[in-house]
């Protein structure tokens, strides 16, 4: 069901589905060139995240081993 109102949607409404101006227009457009670095500022936005992330994970998980060591030395 889903799949013909997609295909009905393409094949009657054509206008609708358009590539953005990084996949099809002016490589020199000023349009172009804020889309590629917005793409560029978000990746690098969820890239500063995960990492964040991961260093809090790698830091709570040798504070706790430091703890746990302390603890067994008494």
């Amino acid at each position: 069901m889903i799949k013909n109102i997609f295909i009905s949607t393409i094949l009657f409404l054509p206008h609708i589905i358009h590539a953005c101006a990084v996949c099809y227009g002016d490589p020199e457009s000023p349009m172009t060139d804020g889309m590629n670095k917005a793409i560029i500022f978000l990746l690098s936005i969820i890239g500063f995240i995960l990492l964040s992330i991961i260093f809090s994970i790698s830091y709570f998980y040798r504070r706790a081993k430091l703890i746990n060591n302390n603890l067994g030395d008494d």
